[in-house]
């Protein structure tokens, strides 16, 4: 098993890879992580472990830049239900299904948002078609 790459966060916020000895960002611990790197995040300071910190801020500030925003009403749920903390939130399923429930919940929408396109596709079509009649009513009659 590969060890994980350690990363420093020193007090002026600066993320360090000490393999690498080079400062990075949080999109390029991102890379690492997405090309299957462990990565462990230490405070330089106390040596306290802030992994999960820093890849939430990750997993926030993508969602800040992404064009497909989470359902503000999933984001609602995750606050009453998670005490507004999103560990709180999977932790109260005991099984963990909470995420499921999102992700379902999520297809839903993406569903009714293709069959609302649809019929709304379909319901200018046919617009366009009474119109065209509707046209050709008005030459003949002239």
């Amino acid at each position: 098993m590969e060890k994980a790459k350690i990363i420093k966060r020193y007090q002026n916020r600066k993320l360090y890879d000490t393999d690498a000895s080079c400062y990075v960002t949080l999109d390029e611990i991102a890379e690492m992580i997405q090309q299957g790197e462990e990565v462990s995040v230490v405070d330089n300071r106390n040596q306290k472990d802030i992994t999960a910190a820093t890849l939430t801020q990750i997993i926030f500030e993508k969602q800040k830049r992404s064009e497909s925003p989470i359902p503000i009403t999933t984001l609602r749920h995750i606050i009453q239900q998670g005490d507004g903390s999103f560990s709180s939130f999977l932790s109260k399923a005991g099984d963990g299904n909470q995420l499921d429930v999102i992700r379902q919940l999520e297809s839903q929408v993406k569903e009714l948002g293709a069959k609302l396109e649809a019929l709304e596709r379909k319901a200018s079509t046919v617009g366009a078609r009474e119109s065209t009649s509707v046209s050709s009513v008005k030459n003949a009659e002239a």
